[in-house]
């Protein structure tokens, strides 16, 4: 049993080390632009319910370079992650987030990806920055809606080149409302490419501003691809997510279960970051092709 026992311990530790090589720096302007960034989507929920503390740490565990999380305000104007307008599908109750206090809102259950009811609770922004901090990079979805209010309590932590910020704002509105701060945060705009005046914003951010990179939904079919790696020669980098079919003309995250090579495609593209729900396999894919960080 002792034999036995050892044997198990040296394999778990084994794939720990697989998945949670150290990186050099969790940085987001030292990212190297010849590797691929891996996003774990809400953290990596197919281990724990999504935007939890776990699925934060199962992400770090694997070796995530960036976990996507949501963000939602309490009554009492506390920031916690939730993805939906209400909390009913991820949580015990019902209701939307504003309806709650923060310690009423800690009175309630996270709910697995089945619905099933878990001991884990819902997390403060400031809890998850503390167990991210030097250990993975943050994407803050809706976390415009409340940039103000992220602002401080990033930069207080000193942790503005750990966060990346996304929004769907033309240069002229993000100027307006954030020109104050700007310069000292990462931005990533979104852009549809079957959007004329989505696609019009890329040329206005780049001739006035420096981008971290552009996030593309590419549609259900290459119809409306545009050239990625010419764009990248500008120094910026490319966002695709493999999540669902319409953001990467079917080349998604659920492919590769029968077809490991999918994520050819995203490289062949020039595609540099990631999102997905499919961590684990993405990793292994980029460490065979070398291009993992």
């Amino acid at each position: 049993m002792i034999f036995n026992s050892k044997i198990n311990t040296l394999l778990f530790l084994a794939v720990v080390s697989f998945f949670s090589a150290q990186k050099k720096e969790i940085s987001l302007s030292k990212f190297p632009d010849d590797k691929v960034m891996v996003v774990a989507h809400r953290g990596d929920w197919r281990e724990a319910p999504e935007n939890s503390v776990w699925a934060i740490k199962k992400a770090i565990e694997k070796g995530v370079d960036m976990a996507e999380i949501d963000l939602a305000m309490t009554k009492d104007s506390i920031l916690v992650l939730m993805h939906d307008n209400t909390i009913d599908r991820t949580t015990t109750g019902k209701g939307k987030p504003s309806d709650f206090t923060l310690a009423e809102i800690k009175k309630l259950s996270l709910r697995d990806g089945l619905g099933v009811e878990t001991q884990m609770k819902v997390p403060t922004l400031e809890e998850i920055l503390e167990i991210s901090d030097g250990k993975i990079l943050l994407n803050l979805d809706k976390g415009f809606d409340y940039i103000k209010q992220v602002y401080p309590l990033v930069k207080k932590r000193k942790m503005l080149d750990q966060i990346l910020f996304k929004g769907h704002e033309s240069y002229s509105e993000f100027n307006q409302k954030y020109g104050d701060i700007k310069n000292e945060i990462h931005y990533m705009p979104i852009i549809g490419l079957n959007k004329k005046e989505d696609l019009e914003k890329i040329e206005n951010y780049i001739q006035n501003y420096k981008v971290y990179g552009f996030e593309f939904t590419v549609g259900n079919t290459e119809k409306y691809l545009i050239d990625f790696k010419t764009l990248r020669k500008k120094n910026v980098k490319i966002w695709v997510n493999s999540l669902w079919p319409h953001h990467n003309a079917g080349n998604n995250d659920d492919m590769v279960l029968v077809n490991p090579n999918v994520y050819d495609w995203y490289i062949e593209k020039g595609i540099n970051i990631i999102q997905t729900d499919r961590p684990r396999e993405l990793i292994i894919y980029l460490k065979n092709r070398k291009l993992y960080y």
